[in-house]
């Protein structure tokens, strides 16, 4: 019950449990802390000791007082005075139960402070009053280099962030981590002050490790304590040593208090804990939980305002009570949803990292980049555009004559180059501005940000597994996709270019009808430029468009829970009809059960007619929700049928 609560809890016999707490729950370092937790887990009610403390007529506050000379580093002092104590050995209930939690029975005195401390999870001292000088309790910082012996007979030496409990001439205790021999409790003592306070977690912590001396209330300072709770136990420990050493309690409590802590309110929206946690939490279990938390709450139009209880100095904001939400309802009985299926808003970035993030792909697959002059021959110019290109003026040389109008030449010039040393399998790439001259623009010319690639040759070179594999369109496709895929483009089209401006067999994508891309085969006439013999193919990107063609949202799915159909077509076609009009129609055809669309053969001689061609592809359907029978996709696969030889021609094999 506890570990599914989220305090992970190892039996260890019928009535011992061993507790792996996290640092932030200190509340949880004693019975009260974890009964209730069990209290709120298991929708029981939390009994509580009844405190019935009989004062003496004799008033605390007229023999002693409390002065804090640092109030940071100790925000609150109480005491109470028993006197008329009876030293003595504790009743077996209570050294039994000590003994069950490894603490060694002392006597009744400090005993009770030691189960007070294990059941409310205050720690607690207890002085001899009667060695306790000046009728005062001084809260102070330690001098560099003071001496003091504590309880364990050792001589410690102090820095001057140690905290020390002192009366009006010395030392008597380290504050919130052990006494000080000279005002312990013994055999002869009769009379007590018994020191519950609320100490600086960090100022704790940090004299704790400086002296390499832990202890059971240093570790429970150091994680935060009950600045208002120290009273209550303040309270048991008093009536606990009534009942078992008897004495006469002073009536009224020591209690310097100067600055009153309080913790912050929290706004708590209830849409946001619905949809942190993954379901819908409605408000009457949001009352109930706080109310077993014991957090004051209080109902808005955005959900809650909510006061922390003093104990829980983890609760500091909003994600902390959702987490305490998911906690008590119990991380096991949340619904499971394993099919997310979501859009993740992205951020727009610099158009720039975009760009250095296509270049690190390309290198990433064996391109190499290349900087080449914006100037050229204009005669060389006029072989990359159909339209005007810019002239420059007086010129240095007729090779610096032009304005590059693409950054094909440039990449050329590097083929050409590496094919006259022996370097016949290339990839290439370059970024850069290209210009046109425009009388309609600004300055009578245009300029366009592209990223242009050229290949020749073999992708790999040959090996004992495989034969040639040479660049070639189909894998300059490939590569486009792949392209879009990894800066978040979805493009409308690849097609075939109705009219060749750039390429030979020029191949155009299109994202929302405009032109974002080009592939195709270097012209016969721009190789003959070069003196280049051997076939080149290359792509360019239109950079420009890049940022207002990604998407906004990335979107995700979880992968399917249930088994996929696969179906294969082989059609008959028409030699002049591309694949893609037939993977078009297949994918409008096939609803959303359709998740995969792969071309698989394509074939062309004895087996079909002259004049067609056979293109075989492999269809996927899954659904996120059931299982597919073959019912449902036999009519989806009839619509594909019917819709493909009515709009195409094509005819299933």
């Amino acid at each position: 019950l506890l570990t599914a609560g989220g305090i992970e809890a190892e039996c260890g016999g019928e009535t011992i449990l061993k507790l792996d707490l996290t640092p932030n729950r200190p509340d949880c370092m004693s019975h009260l802390g974890v009964a209730r937790e069990v209290a709120l887990l298991t929708d029981s009610e939390l009994k509580r000791h009844r405190i019935d403390l009989s004062e003496s007529k004799v008033k605390v506050d007229d023999s002693f007082s409390i002065e804090i000379a640092d109030e940071k580093a100790c925000p609150r002092y109480a005491a109470r005075i028993v006197r008329n104590l009876k030293i003595g050995p504790s009743p077996d209930w209570m050294s039994s139960r000590l003994e069950v939690v490894g603490i060694r029975s002392i006597n009744n005195v400090v005993d009770v402070a030691n189960y007070v401390l294990m059941e409310l999870g205050h720690p607690l001292h207890t002085f001899d009053l009667n060695l306790l000088e000046g009728g005062k309790i001084i809260v102070r910082l330690a001098k560099e280099g003071e001496k003091i012996v504590t309880l364990d007979d050792e001589k410690r030496t102090l820095n001057n962030y140690h905290l020390l409990i002192c009366d009006a001439k010395k030392p008597v205790a380290l504050a919130g981590i052990m006494g000080c021999a000279n005002s312990e409790v013994t055999e002869s003592t009769t009379d007590i002050l018994i020191e519950s306070a609320y100490f600086d977690p960090i100022t704790i912590r940090r004299g704790s490790k400086s002296l390499g001396l832990t202890t059971e209330a240093s570790k429970r300072f150091e994680r935060g304590t009950d600045f208002e709770g120290l009273i209550t136990a303040l309270d048991r420990t008093a009536d606990l040593l009534s009942e078992c050493a008897g004495g006469d309690i002073d009536g009224g409590i020591l209690d310097a208090y100067p600055n009153k802590i309080s913790n912050e309110k929290i706004t708590l929206r209830a849409d946001k804990a619905s949809e942190l946690i993954g379901f819908e939490i409605d408000d009457t279990f949001i009352e109930k939980t706080f109310a077993g938390l014991e957090i004051s709450s209080k109902k808005t139009k955005e959900g809650f305002t909510a006061l922390p209880p003093t104990f829980r100095p983890d609760l500091k904001r909003e994600i902390d009570l959702i987490e305490e939400l998911a906690r008590v309802y119990g991380y096991g009985s949340i619904p499971s949803d394993y099919l997310f299926d979501g859009n993740i808003t992205q951020i727009k970035e610099d158009p720039l990292k975009h760009v250095i993030n296509l270049k690190r792909f390309l290198a990433g697959i064996g391109f190499n980049e290349i900087s080449s002059n914006s100037l050229m021959n204009r005669k060389r110019a006029a072989l990359f555009l159909e339209g005007d290109f810019l002239e420059v003026q007086n010129p240095l040389s007729i090779e610096m004559s032009a304005l590059r109008p693409s950054l094909l030449p440039g990449l050329l010039r590097s083929i050409k180059y590496n094919l006259n040393r022996s370097e016949p399998n290339l990839a290439l790439f370059e970024h850069g501005i290209v210009f046109t001259a425009n009388s309609k623009a600004n300055l009578g010319r245009e300029e366009a940000e592209h990223l242009t690639g050229v290949v020749c040759g073999q992708r790999s070179p040959q090996g004992w597994r495989s034969g040639d594999q040479p660049y070639d369109l189909y894998y300059l496709k490939g590569l486009m996709s792949s392209l879009a895929d990894f800066i978040n483009v979805t493009p409308t089209d690849i097609s075939e270019a109705e009219q060749s401006s750039y390429f030979d067999s020029e191949q155009i994508v299109t994202v929302n009808g405009s032109v974002i891309a080009q592939i195709g085969a270097i012209r016969n006439d721009q190789l003959k430029a070069y003196d280049i013999e051997v076939p080149l193919f290359g792509f360019s990107i239109n950079l420009d468009f890049i940022t207002s063609a990604m998407a906004e949202t990335s979107k995700y799915q979880s992968v399917p829970q249930f088994p996929a159909i696969v179906r294969d077509f082989t059609f008959s076609v028409a030699n002049d009809i591309q694949v893609g009009e037939i993977e078009k129609l297949i994918r409008n055809e096939g609803t959303d059960l359709l998740t995969k669309v792969e071309l698989v053969d394509l074939y062309a001689g004895k087996q079909v007619s002259s004049d067609n061609k056979s293109v075989s592809f492999r269809i996927k359907f899954e659904s996120k929700d059931r299982t597919l029978t073959d019912a449902e996709i036999d009519k989806i696969s009839e619509s594909i049928i019917q819709v493909t030889g009515n709009k195409l021609g094509a005819k299933l094999r």
